[in-house]
């Protein structure tokens, strides 16, 4: 059934794309997820909320995935996708671009997925919250678009969450030369603590119970790629932190492999994204209470690592490492003191959520 799927898929997919900017109107509503969906009992695995007894929980597994200028990675995560041992999964494809229109990259993929697209306004957390909007899979994931799976990535989640016990799973990305992609993991399996959060996958590995959002809340959107602030990154260990501090079990397969390419930038932009994401990571770092032993040892490893840089010639290696240490500064003395309470005295589930999301 897999093969058929993917002959279809080379079969019909478009040789081009439309490009220019939509004529049609755009729903700019934000989400504002994060720290509204309460619930006042802490989190257990064995409860079912009414959510996934009654509005849909029709699909096992929702990938969310938003999307910004980029159709042919969009086009080789789909076609991976469309390959999947596990059929039982659906799509959601949240579109924040502009300048190109990718419906009929989605539309060419509707007899092989069930894929929907929704629209949405830039910032990728803000892409996941308004994704978990339209989730109807008992577990979701969150796949960048220019990643792609292996053919057995939703089969093994599959089994993954088969445990009961099972709430949150991360894994590990690596490149087509196997190598780790994107941020650094740790080398052994385990459960996921503050000691080994950073080291412990990224968002393009990360799965959860759909029900863990309704104690956790959504992802923070003023964390990630796009976000209206400096904080370009950490979203994500935002949330597995956020899930830690309400006892949340969360664990590390490292045999779960998500594939995504090595990031190169040119100097220049590798210099900036060095301080705007560290910029994140020191937020996070102020917000979730790690103290300034912490951060300084994190600092200190990147200036030396930048001296290392400039002795054997590496200038925007010693550049791009020195820029990373004061944006983590930057971002550690601009976070808040302490987490916000997401606590809640009422018994039923709140949204205070704007409309957001047109479904195409």
């Amino acid at each position: 059934m897999a093969a058929a799927r993917g002959r279809r898929a080379e079969e019909r997919r478009p040789a081009g794309e439309s490009k220019g900017i939509r004529a049609s109107g755009r729903t700019c509503g934000s989400s504002r997820v994060n720290g509204r969906w309460l619930v006042s009992r802490p989190w257990s695995a064995g409860t079912t909320t009414p959510r996934q007894q009654g509005e849909g929980a029709t699909r096992f597994l929702s990938l969310i995935v938003g999307t910004v200028g980029r159709a042919d990675t969009l086009r080789r995560l789909l076609d991976s996708l469309a390959g999947q041992s596990e059929p039982e999964f659906e799509v959601i494809v949240v579109d924040q671009n502009d300048a190109i229109d990718i419906s009929p990259i989605t539309d060419a993929y509707r007899g092989d997925l069930d894929i929907r697209r929704v629209e949405a306004p830039r910032g990728l957390s803000r892409a996941r919250n308004i994704g978990l909007q339209h989730a109807r899979g008992i577990v979701v994931g969150f796949p960048d678009d220019d990643c792609w799976y292996g053919p057995h990535v939703v089969a093994r989640v599959r089994r993954a969450f088969s445990d009961d016990r099972t709430a949150v799973l991360t894994g590990r990305t690596v490149a087509s030369d196997g190598l780790d992609s994107v941020s650094p993991h740790r080398l052994e399996s385990g459960p996921v603590d503050r000691s080994n959060v950073f080291v412990s996958g990224n968002s393009n590995t990360l799965f959860c119970r759909r029900r863990v959002f309704e104690t956790v809340g959504g992802f923070d959107e003023a964390l990630g790629v796009g976000a209206a602030t400096p904080y370009q990154s950490g979203e994500e260990t935002d949330f597995l932190l956020r899930c830690l501090a309400h006892r949340i079990r969360v664990d590390y397969d490292r045999d779960l492999v998500v594939h995504h390419c090595h990031i190169r930038n040119a100097s220049s932009a590798q210099t900036r994204r060095a301080r705007v994401y560290s910029q994140g990571y020191g937020r996070l770092l102020r917000v979730h209470g790690f103290g300034l032993t912490y951060l300084g040892a994190g600092v200190g490893r990147s200036l030396g690592r930048g001296i290392l840089c400039f002795v054997t010639g590496d200038l925007d290696g010693a550049r791009s490492r020195v820029h990373w240490a004061q944006g983590a500064l930057v971002g550690y003395l601009s976070g808040r003191r302490s987490v916000p309470d997401h606590s809640s005295s009422e018994g039923q589930l709140t949204s205070g959520r704007s409309p957001a999301g047109q479904t195409r």
